[in-house]
C-alpha cells in the first residue's frame, strides 16, 4: 500500500515532527537537570511520556518566526520574548485547568509573578540562537525520511501523544518534584 500525500500534508508532518522532537528534548533537558541538582530522578511535567509540550511550542514558533525574521531580529532576542511569552501564557492555562503549577520561579531575580524569571529568559535566548543554528538541519533529517516512513512516525507518534494529553487531562502527572499548589 502506497501512501500518496500533497506537499502541504507532508509540511505539516515536518512541523509535527519538529514539535515532538523538541517537546521530548526539552523533557530531556528538565529531567536531567532535575537530576543533577537534586539527585532526584523524577519525570517532568504534566504528560507521563517523554515530552514537555512547552518547550515544542516554543521551539516552533521559534523555527517560524526566525525563518522569517533571521536577518531583521537578533535569534537571542526573539529567543527570550518568544519562550518568555510561551512559559508564562502556559504556567498560567496550566494553574487555571489544573489549580496547580508545574514551575515556580518566585524569589529568583526578575521572577514576573513565579512564572518567568531572568534566568528562563536567558535560557531561552539560549535556544533561540540554538534554534537558528539547529534548526535548519534538523528540518532537513526530516525531510530525508521517506514519505511513507515520515507518515507512520508522525501518525504514531501523534497518537500517542494524543493519548498522553487526555489521560493528562483527566489525571495530570504531579506529585513531589513535579508540581506545587497553586
Amino acid at each position: 500500500m502506497s501512501v500518496s500525500i500533497s506537499r502541504r500534508e507532508a509540511a505539516l508532518e515536518e512541523w509535527l515532527l519538529l514539535f515532538l522532537f523538541l517537546s521530548a528534548a526539552g523533557w530531556v533537558w528538565e529531567v536531567l537537570l532535575t537530576a543533577c541538582t537534586t539527585g532526584v530522578w523524577v519525570n517532568r511535567g504534566l504528560l507521563r511520556g517523554p515530552w514537555l509540550p512547552v518547550y515544542g511550542v516554543g521551539g516552533v514558533l521559534m523555527a517560524a518566526a526566525l525563518g522569517r525574521l533571521r536577518r531583521k531580529w537578533p535569534a537571542p532576542l526573539l529567543g527570550a520574548l518568544t519562550g518568555g511569552a510561551v512559559e508564562y501564557g502556559t504556567s498560567l492555562a496550566l494553574e487555571l485547568r489544573f489549580r496547580q503549577r508545574w514551575w515556580d520561579y518566585a524569589g529568583l531575580p526578575g521572577s514576573l509573578d513565579g512564572r518567568v524569571c531572568l534566568a528562563s529568559l536567558a535560557g531561552f535566548a539560549l535556544a533561540g540562537w540554538a534554534a537558528a543554528a539547529l534548526t535548519p538541519a534538523l528540518t532537513a533529517r526530516i525531510r530525508c525520511l521517506e514519505g511513507r516512513e515520515r507518515t507512520i512516525l508522525c501518525r504514531g507518534l501523534c497518537l500517542l501523544f494524543a493519548l498522553d494529553w487526555s489521560w493528562a487531562l483527566l489525571r495530570p502527572n504531579t506529585g513531589a518534584g513535579i508540581s506545587w499548589p497553586a
